[in-house]
Formats: structure tokens, C-alpha cells, sequence
């Protein structure tokens, strides 16, 4: 284990084989904690290793009252631990090998077709019998009906009680890669939601190759070689949007880490894809975006955040909320809009009972940039056939 991590509770850590656990890196995040402990531990997450990196807000007294909490402090750099990633690769390593296991941030809900019905470990079981070792995720940002100030959040309640809508309209596409042979999904990215919408416009209607060339101009701005000769003090690059998928779900084994906070190296990837719901457009996001934009310990010295507190700052009332805005319902609504894929076997698994004509419905209402998703969804519900499984634990 890493000398910069401390555990700090006083629980044993029993052997990985057969468990469930999520890893999370969190500062001040004593709002959030609660109930993105609670509904992970429902889903049938058993433990937790969680990184305390500085917190000053309680975060960590509520942390070491959980029986299912194994707490790790560190003061260390969050970007110089490549964005957190190094602690929880070394977590992962030291506790999670053979084991399935989330990574997520706190204001992240894991989903996947029928979550309401299946737990993660028949999840996991199922992932297993098709010897998968990953699920491909789009980070859906979740937004209230009113300005992002007004969406106050009340410790311990539903994330969704107080942000509920989403955006429909987003675009999955191949990134540009040097190694062709890698798994599609692993250079598949997202573009579309809300922060696209209000936080980068002049990327909304931009052609790939745009992302692209913006991409290698921060690659070398970052690289040493642009150091050395002066382009890494420019700003080239720094306008780029966030990724919005990740690869949250995966069984750990030696050789397979997370290479960044939305990709990892090369596994099986699961035909089922999965989403983060993501909530960090509450109340707080002005103070946090100051904050952040401050400590530049996020990615490229929290560019990110910058970009949010302009806006913010020449707008406190911003709203994300649109005439396009969805209301969410259900993972099989996610799948019906092509944000998520699901397989005729899993419908089986959860009992479903796939309603036709209303999957032809929302075809119809399906916006063009999520249709050839829909293509693929019908096709799985079209042929599907049920068998109720005789019970969940038998999965």
C-alpha cells in the first residue's frame, strides 16, 4: 500500500473473492455521502474503500460511523496521483483482485437495465456466465426544473427528488485512435446534455475531427516536449467539453487499472451498457466551481471548473432545464432512448414483460442523433422471449 494512505477506521479487511465493493475518492462531501452510500448499499454494494482526501466538513466523522466503510485518509496532491486514480488503482489492487467493483464519484447514481429489479450481484452473475470483465457508461447529468441555485439538496434524501430531468439528445461516436485493435467502446465518447448545451456551445453542432485536432493541441501543450519549448503556459486546448462516459463496473484482475477517471486498459466489455446518473448541478455548484477553479487539483488545472464559474458568474440564475428536457422514470426509459443497451437474456433474468407497442412510441418520439441506438434496442426486445428466472438468488 501507497505510504500516502492512512486507514484510518478499525476494521479488518477480509478477502476479496465473492464481494461487491465500490472505491471512491471524496473531499467535503458530507451532503451527498449519505444517500450515495445508501442507495449503493441497496443495490447490493457490501463495502466501500474510500479515500478522504482533506475533508473539513464531517465528511469523514460520517464515513468512520459506517459498519461497511473502510476510510483512507491522504493530504497528498489529488492531481498528482493522476486525478485520484493512482489510490484507488492500489486499493483496487490491495483488496478488490478477483472481486467486482464500482468506481464512482459521490454525486453518482450506478444504473443498468433493470436495476430496479436485478441487484448488482445477479448483475454481476450474469456478467460472469458471459465471461464480460466491464460496462461501458454514459454520465448522464441530472438538473432541476428551476435554475441550478434553486435546486437544494436536503442531506439523506433522493438525489432525484431534487434534480429529475435530463437531456435525450446525445451522440456516441468513435474516437480517433492509433491502436485499432482496442475494445470500440474503450474510445467511444459522448457528445451531447446540458453542459454542452450551456457551458460549450461552440462544440455542440463542431464535426469529430474538431474534438480531435483540440485534443492533440492539450496533449502537446501538456506533454514535457511542450513544456520544454513554451506551449504548455498557453492556453491552447483548455475549451475542450468533458468526457461523459465512463467504465465504472469491473473485475478486477492483475494487469487491468483505470487509466484515467473514464477509462481503463484493455478487458472485455460487456454487450450491456450501463449510465451514471450525475448530480452535480444542485445549489452548491457555484461554491463549488469557485472552490475547485481555485485549487486547480482537477484535470488541466480545473479548466473545467473555470468555464462553469464564468458562466455562472455572468449568470447566477442559469437554468439547464430546456423544452427538450426529459423527466426521468426508469432504466427501461433509458434504454428506449438509446442512452443505454440492454440484451434479450438480462430482459429474461428481470421477468420482463417488453411492451411493443410502447417501445414503437418511443421510437416515434426518438430525436435523430439517438435513433441508430433505438435500431439496436428494438431488435434486442423484438426478439425477446421470457422465462422467469425461479428466483433471484438462483441468477
Amino acid at each position: 500500500m501507497n505510504s500516502d494512505l492512512v486507514q484510518i477506521d478499525a476494521r479488518p479487511i477480509t478477502p476479496s473473492a465473492g464481494s461487491h465493493s465500490a472505491f471512491l475518492v471524496v473531499r467535503n462531501e458530507s451532503q451527498r455521502l449519505p444517500y450515495c452510500v445508501e442507495y449503493h448499499r441497496t443495490l447490493g454494494i457490501d463495502r466501500f474503500f474510500i479515500v478522504d482526501n482533506g475533508s473539513d466538513d464531517g465528511t469523514r466523522d460520517f464515513l468512520l460511523a459506517q459498519p461497511d466503510c473502510h476510510v483512507f485518509h491522504t493530504s497528498g496532491s489529488f492531481a498528482a496521483a493522476n486525478y485520484g486514480m493512482d489510490w484507488i488503482n492500489q486499493l483496487v489492487e490491495s483488496y478488490g483482485i478477483g472481486a467486482w467493483c464500482l468506481f464512482i464519484d459521490a454525486d453518482e447514481l450506478f444504473t443498468y437495465p433493470h436495476s430496479e429489479k436485478v441487484t448488482l450481484p445477479a448483475f454481476c452473475r450474469f456478467l460472469d456466465r458471459r465471461q464480460s470483465e466491464g460496462v461501458f457508461s454514459l454520465l448522464l447529468d441530472m438538473y432541476g426544473a428551476g435554475s441550478i441555485a434553486d435546486a437544494v439538496y436536503a442531506r439523506g434524501m433522493p438525489f432525484l427528488a431534487t434534480a429529475s430531468h435530463f437531456d435525450r439528445d446525445y451522440d456516441f461516436r468513435r474516437k480517433f485512435s492509433l491502436s485499432p485493435n482496442r475494445e470500440a467502446l474503450l474510445d467511444t465518447e459522448a457528445v451531447g446534455g446540458p453542459r454542452l448545451r450551456e457551458f460549450y456551445p461552440e462544440f455542440r453542432d463542431a464535426p469529430s475531427w474538431k474534438q480531435t485536432v483540440w485534443r492533440a493541441i492539450r496533449r502537446l501543450r501538456r506533454h514535457p516536449i511542450g513544456a520544454a519549448v513554451g506551449i504548455g503556459k498557453l492556453q491552447w486546448g483548455k475549451g475542450i467539453a468533458p468526457d461523459l462516459t465512463k467504465i465504472p463496473l469491473i473485475k478486477a484482475r492483475p494487469g487491468l487499472s483505470w487509466t484515467s477517471n473514464h477509462r481503463c486498459t484493455q478487458l472485455r466489455l460487456s454487450e450491456i451498457t450501463g449510465a451514471l446518473l450525475h448530480f452535480k448541478f444542485l445549489s452548491d455548484f457555484h461554491h463549488r466551481a469557485t472552490t475547485e477553479a481555485a485549487r486547480g487539483q482537477h484535470w488541466d488545472s480545473g479548466a473545467e471548473y473555470v468555464r462553469y464559474l464564468s458562466l455562472l458568474e455572468r449568470d447566477p440564475n442559469v437554468s439547464l432545464f430546456f423544452s427538450g428536457s426529459e423527466t426521468y422514470r426508469s432504466t427501461e426509459q433509458l434504454v428506449g432512448l438509446g442512452l443505454m443497451r440492454t440484451s434479450t437474456e438480462l430482459d429474461a433474468l428481470a421477468g420482463c414483460r417488453v411492451n411493443l407497442r410502447r417501445e414503437r412510441r418511443l421510437r416515434d418520439h426518438a430525436s435523430p442523433i439517438a435513433q441508430r441506438h433505438l435500431d439496436s434496442a428494438a431488435a434486442d426486445v423484438s426478439a425477446c422471449t421470457i422465462t422467469m428466472p425461479k428466483s433471484r438468488g438462483s441468477a
